[in-house]
């Protein structure tokens, strides 16, 4: 629904340009060529850019860089796509996840980088081979991912120390066992499963829980939904299993469950990190960071969700050659990557973190970092397919929707959103 509507507005607002530009003779005095860029719509990340593109713009060596983060008060993807319809779209920009990447190189607006000169190098230098992988799009990478956020979840250590003889919960039954005990005594709940009724919060709660119990296996694959099978049941069952005993809540209100000790664990991003530290300090001595639940051997390393972003060239660019050269330096500086992770807390899509001395003064002062980094390895992107979002929507009506509210068994939610989902998919082929 959403691709084809884009396309729509594409076919007309490019009619309506070539209209008016046909009824004028007149031709504006060319300009300076300048790379546009546009970024992540939060301080943290104009932060950074601040001074990655002052550096540039100094060195000489390449056209001047202009950013402005991505002008939008919520959807990023709505108005990008916006600018793609009135011809007001930048020469580069960050902040794209895959699925939309897939989109947009569908709708034919994206240079293929992999095609680029120096892309080869770029990729070697740092030291992203196994990380692009899940980037390619029919052998063709469109997006280059500038970071990848492992999600992993925070526990309270005083609340482990008194209910969990200090274990961090690695399995189903080591929460189901702290959560029965935590709410015996304390009346509260061991773990907040439900992440929120957005589509973009399933990242967060099934896809982490099913990429865990699956090892990373993708959840679409060929247009079909694959997670209707025995990992997807263990996840199905075990967010049954939390809500029919009363060990979690559908809503926590405003409040991070973690500052109130509402609930013992929750799923959180690296991001997170600095937050916590500027507002929560207290609450932060607190936090020990662990993995992902799932059925694993206890010592495996658990696979999880990666909130991870690209960068990509718009094919309208008159500068495209340019701007690879000025991503290539951003992505290939190892002191820039190591900005960016004193800046945002954020991982850099890199699989080097915890060899590259570079970084290790960094590990060594933040802990809790350094266990994000030790999962990069393991963390994958969301699945590669330009209906993600109407895909989660329904994942979200018909599988943790009726989990959380307990309208429908795991079995039952399951099969539903597998079926609704392939429908979906079956229409828009």
């Amino acid at each position: 629904m959403i691709l084809r509507a884009i396309q729509f507005l594409w076919i007309a607002g490019s009619m309506v340009l070539l209209t008016s530009c046909s009824g004028s003779h007149n031709q504006s005095p060319p300009q300076a060529q300048i790379i546009k860029l546009w970024v992540g719509p939060n301080e943290a990340e104009e932060s950074f850019w601040k001074v990655a593109v002052a550096q540039w713009n100094a060195r000489g060596q390449g056209l001047q860089v202009s950013f402005t983060t991505i002008p939008t008060s919520g959807n990023s993807e709505e108005t990008v796509l916006s600018a793609l319809v009135a011809q007001t779209e930048p020469d580069v920009s960050t902040n794209i996840f895959s699925g939309f990447a897939l989109q947009l190189a569908d709708l034919k607006q994206l240079e293929p980088l992999s095609s680029m000169p120096g892309y080869s190098d770029l990729i070697e230098r740092r030291h992203m081979a196994k990380l692009i992988e899940s980037w390619q799009i029919n052998g063709t990478v469109y997006a280059i991912p500038f970071y990848s956020n492992p999600a992993l979840i925070w526990w309270r250590a005083d609340i482990l120390a008194k209910y969990a003889n200090h274990k961090v919960p690695r399995s189903y039954e080591d929460v189901y066992e702290l959560s029965r005990r935590y709410a015996a005594a304390e009346h509260r709940y061991g773990f907040q499963v439900f992440a929120g009724r957005s589509w973009e919060d399933r990242w967060f709660d099934f896809i982490a829980f099913y990429y865990a119990a699956s090892n990373g296996r993708a959840y679409i694959e060929k247009d079909k939904a694959t997670y209707d099978n025995a990992d997807g049941l263990k996840v199905a069952a075990f967010i049954d299993r939390m809500y029919e005993q009363g060990w979690t809540a559908a809503d926590f209100d405003a409040g991070d469950p973690l500052v109130s000790g509402m609930a013992a664990g929750a799923v959180h991003g690296p991001w997170d990190l600095g937050t916590f530290q500027r507002l929560y300090p207290e609450t932060m001595k607190n936090i020990v960071v662990g993995p992902i639940i799932s059925d694993a051997k206890p010592e495996a390393h658990t696979a999880t969700f990666s909130d991870s972003k690209g960068i990509v060239i718009f094919r309208s660019s008159k500068v495209k050659r340019e701007a690879f050269s000025f991503i290539s330096w951003v992505l290939g500086d190892e002191h820039l990557n190591l900005l960016w992770l004193q800046k945002t807390g954020m991982m850099p899509a890199r699989d080097d973190l915890l060899r590259n001395p570079v970084f290790a003064d960094f590990f060594d002062t933040h802990p809790a970092a350094k266990v994000y980094a030790s999962y990069v390895d393991v963390a994958f992107p969301p699945a590669l397919n330009e209906n993600t979002i109407d895909i989660q929507k329904v994942m979200t009506q018909e599988l943790v929707g009726p989990l959380v509210f307990r309208t429908k068994a795991p079995q039952a939610a399951l099969d539903d959103a597998a079926s609704q989902t392939n429908r979906l998919l079956r229409i828009r082929q």
